[in-house]
């Protein structure tokens, strides 16, 4: 994925040790998207899709004081789909083609020419304007050739994954986002921000712009410091980034379902990268949640546990701080006791039966938690006789691992108004 400061003129660039933890996230998503979207499709033959990669780069690095090879994003892209390919058909009599099409864009000439290089080098030259789409252009400006790829691939679905490594804050307008999940509304978007180029875009003009538009006021929370004071701070500067401009940045891109956590990669504890995933269905959020935890040495969040770790009125310096949430083991067991009350308040407080999908959908983007986080903890309010769970034919739900997104959640009759639910944790 490519950065300013790349050369591909003369063989592969170089890259920062710490940015190779990018491309295992995306790897990692992509091997998860796989496994859920075709876990229930046993019947299913054929699952069509597209990837775009906004900022490819040249597909080969050497890694900064070491000079080892590291694959690019492209690379890394296609052998993720051979390694899925192979997975979703383990057990299946007949088998599942995946089809997909790969679109590979920069508007460095000299990365496009050297990918061409390498991709027919590695075998896939015969693919190359077939299934592998290569773009010498700026990502915003190619996006109406790339949403046409798109449709013509998933003619109904219009589904497609972009990955977008912008360099700064500026690099694709959210407008052109929201473009894309009103043409291809199955799709999702995944960004990843440089997050020392934020110190080029923003300052004090730039932030009362931004507190104008969003529920708290920046210049009060900041306590009287100005932006470059707080530029200074590397755990300051993050929980800023993640307290403010993500709500800017959300709410101009029309997503109903976002995760807005820093990537932390070797040699960079505070977080060299800020991963924000857009979508349009709670169950696209659900996966990459998954995966932060799956790679929690390598997230991490400026904030608490429970329903309200992201929500507008508690973000940032309006909340205590203890060094950043990193989804290990401590961040688990924060976020069970957290959602344990947080989920029964709610329930309660909605005093209406609902959904376990529709409970989620209605609290995932303030919440680190995935749907078995909340299942499991369901599970001990059943036990604790406060909740009941059945299934749409009444049947009871007593165990998360039986639990599903249709079945309802009610208020026993028998509740015991949680006296010991805290000490089932």
């Amino acid at each position: 994925m490519a950065k300013k400061h790349y050369d591909w003129a003369n063989g592969p660039a170089e890259l920062d040790a710490h940015s190779l933890t990018k491309h295992d996230v995306l790897v990692g998503y992509l091997c998860r998207y796989f496994e859920q979207r075709t876990l229930n499709a046993r019947g299913r033959e054929l699952f069509r899709i597209t990837l775009v990669d906004g900022f490819c780069g040249g597909g080969l690095y050497t890694v900064r004081g070491t000079g080892k090879e590291a694959l690019g994003s492209p690379l890394r892209m296609l052998n993720a789909v051979e390694e899925a390919k192979v997975r979703v058909n383990i057990g299946r009599t007949k088998p599942l083609n995946l089809d997909v099409k790969f679109i590979f864009i920069d508007k460095d000439k000299s990365a496009i020419a050297f990918l061409t290089r390498v991709l027919i080098n590695r075998g896939y030259g015969a693919a190359i304007g077939t299934s592998i789409h290569l773009i010498h252009e700026e990502f915003s400006v190619s996006s109406p050739a790339v949403m046409n790829l798109v449709k013509n691939h998933t003619p109904r679905a219009g589904k497609a994954l972009f990955f977008l490594d912008q360099y700064g804050y500026k690099d694709v307008p959210a407008p052109l986002i929201q473009s894309i999940f009103a043409t291809l509304p199955h799709s999702e978007v995944v960004l990843t921000f440089h997050v020392s180029s934020f110190a080029t875009y923003t300052n004090d003009e730039f932030t009362d712009h931004v507190s104008s538009k969003l529920a708290i006021d920046i210049r009060s929370a900041l306590g009287g410091r100005s932006i470059e004071e707080l530029k200074n701070n590397d755990a300051d500067w993050r929980r800023l980034i993640q307290g403010a401009l993500y709500q800017a940045l959300v709410k101009n891109c029309g997503a109903r379902f976002f995760t807005p956590f820093f990537i932390r990669g070797e040699g960079s504890g505070h977080g060299e990268y800020w991963l924000v995933h857009l979508s349009q269905h709670h169950r696209a959020q659900d996966v990459m949640k998954q995966v932060h935890w799956q790679h929690q040495n390598h997230f991490i969040h400026y904030g608490g546990a429970g329903l309200d770790m992201l929500a507008p009125h508690t973000m940032g310096f309006r909340q205590e701080f203890t060094g950043g949430f990193q989804f290990d083991d401590v961040a688990l067991n924060q976020s069970n006791k957290a959602l344990l009350q947080q989920l029964a308040d709610h329930i309660f407080a909605k005093n209406q039966p609902t959904t376990i999908g529709d409970l989620y959908a209605s609290t995932c983007n303030t919440s680190p938690a995935t749907t078995s986080m909340y299942k499991d903890v369901l599970e001990i309010l059943v036990g604790e006789r406060d909740l009941l769970v059945t299934s749409s034919e009444g049947k009871p739900k007593n165990y998360a691992r039986y639990m599903s997104d249709t079945d309802i959640i009610e208020r026993s009759r028998q509740t015991s108004l949680f006296p010991s639910s805290f000490e089932a944790i």
